[in-house]
Order: structure tokens, then C-alpha cells, then sequence
């Protein structure tokens, strides 16, 4: 079997194990099992705060650990300094291609201050194009 063929087997089993399940009414368990350790290690770091009940958690620090800029979207807490669909205010989308820095909607593909991600900054007077600083296609 070529690394090709492992690869779309590893993909399968990871749709099959992890289907797309609404997490925002019920907690993921503290000690989570194989499949909910899958789909932990899928999302990476995400944390995920529900305020279906009260829109006020997200912005009590004391049950908002991350705190920072947050708003109740859908049931859920949502980083509006993170967040490309919910970038500086709830709901509030960035266009495609654009990525939510700091409350902000830019293009790191064209942008010396945001070239690739958010706050790479291009050195001196370079250019950003196709999200590389001073990139001479």
C-alpha cells in the first residue's frame, strides 16, 4: 500500500469516527475516550464555552477563564479578536480570504503587516504576495 493509499485510509477512519456532532448542549466528558480524544486532537486547542442559558458567561471572568473580547453566537462563547466569523462583534463575518486579527478583518495574503498569519510582519519596505514576504513569482 503506498503512503497515498494510508493516507485516504487514515481520512476515512477519521470521518467515521468523528462525525459532526452539535457539542454545544451536552459537555464533552473530563477524561475523554478514544473517539472523543480523536475529535479533541482534530479541532487542536479549541476551547469551547457554552452560554445557551446565559449570555453573561461569556463575559464573566470568573466562568470565561480566556476571557479577552468574547460575545454569545449560537449557544456558544466566541472570540470576536480571533474569530473570522465573528470578528470585532457577533456575527460580524470576514470576507473570503480574510482572517480576523486583533478584531480586525485582513488578507495575509497581501498584507506586510499580516503577511502568512496574523502579525508577520514583512522586514523593512518588503511586499506580501501569495501570503510570502517579498515573494518574486
Amino acid at each position: 500500500m503506498s503512503s497515498l493509499e494510508y493516507l485516504w485510509a487514515f481520512i476515512l477512519f477519521l470521518l467515521i469516527v468523528t462525525p459532526g456532532v452539535d457539542t454545544a448542549d451536552r459537555p464533552e466528558p473530563d477524561i475523554p475516550t478514544h473517539v472523543n480524544f480523536l475529535r479533541s486532537a482534530l479541532r487542536g486547542r479549541e476551547r469551547v464555552l457554552s452560554c445557551a442559558d446565559d449570555p453573561n458567561v461569556c463575559v464573566d471572568r470568573e466562568r470565561n477563564p480566556w476571557g479577552g473580547s468574547t460575545c454569545c453566537f449560537r449557544k456558544l462563547c466566541k472570540d470576536t479578536s480571533r474569530d473570522s466569523n465573528n470578528c470585532r462583534a457577533c456575527g460580524r463575518t470576514c470576507g473570503y480570504g480574510f482572517v480576523c486579527c486583533d478584531g480586525n478583518c485582513v488578507d495575509i495574503h497581501n498584507d506586510p503587516r499580516h503577511c502568512g498569519s496574523c502579525f508577520q510582519e514583512c522586514p523593512g519596505q518588503g511586499r506580501c504576495s501569495f501570503a510570502m514576504c517579498d515573494y518574486s513569482g
